[in-house]
């Protein structure tokens, strides 16, 4: 029996996830964080989505997070994301029209794997406790994105921070709350 292709159900994360990462810069700048230091991209938008709705991760919970989705991205989606690159690599090696297709079908794989990811992490946004006063969402997303970094023994320099604010540019987060 033939299965459907599973829907992505619109949740508030991932729509911000998409509008943000189509912006100009962000997908240089999300897989640069991602390739060179280790950062997960889903982790990055996160902590920007959290910000635009007036919330933050402070160590502790940012370290529970990190925990609650570390096996996911070691076991499901970072295999299948070296797996699309060597197909990439390979190309010509291949038989006619495979690179293409089997490129194109563990990309939709990745993507699904991703979404899963953002639906648990959606999932443990509901179950923060609301903040007593929100804090201006531009700087709630550096300081809760500085804190990740600092988690995974990264001290920004330079490049790194060009590419954050990068990222937080296009978040266009206001000093301002958003939206709920």
């Amino acid at each position: 029996m033939p299965s459907e292709r599973l829907r992505h159900e619109p949740n508030p994360f991932w729509r911000f996830s998409l509008a943000v990462y189509r912006r100009p810069g962000v997908e240089a700048a999300l897989l640069t964080l991602q390739d060179r230091y280790g950062t997960d991209t889903n982790l990055l938008l996160y902590g920007c989505w959290l910000a635009s709705r007036g919330q933050t991760l402070d160590r502790l919970r940012w370290q529970r997070t990190m925990a609650a989705v570390a096996r996911w991205q070691v076991e499901a989606v970072q295999p299948v994301r070296r797996a699309r690159r060597a197909v990439k690599a390979a190309g010509a090696e291949l038989p006619p029209g495979w690179a293409a297709d089997l490129r194109r079908r563990l990309g939709r794989l990745e993507l699904d794997l991703e979404y899963l990811e953002q639906h648990l992490l959606f999932g443990l946004a509901q179950q923060l406790p609301p903040l007593r006063r929100a804090p201006a969402p531009r700087a709630a997303a550096q300081a809760s994105i500085t804190r990740y970094l600092g988690l995974l023994g990264l001290t920004p320099d330079a490049a790194v921070r060009a590419e954050v604010m990068c990222l937080l540019d296009a978040c266009r987060l206001q000093p301002g709350l958003q939206r709920r």
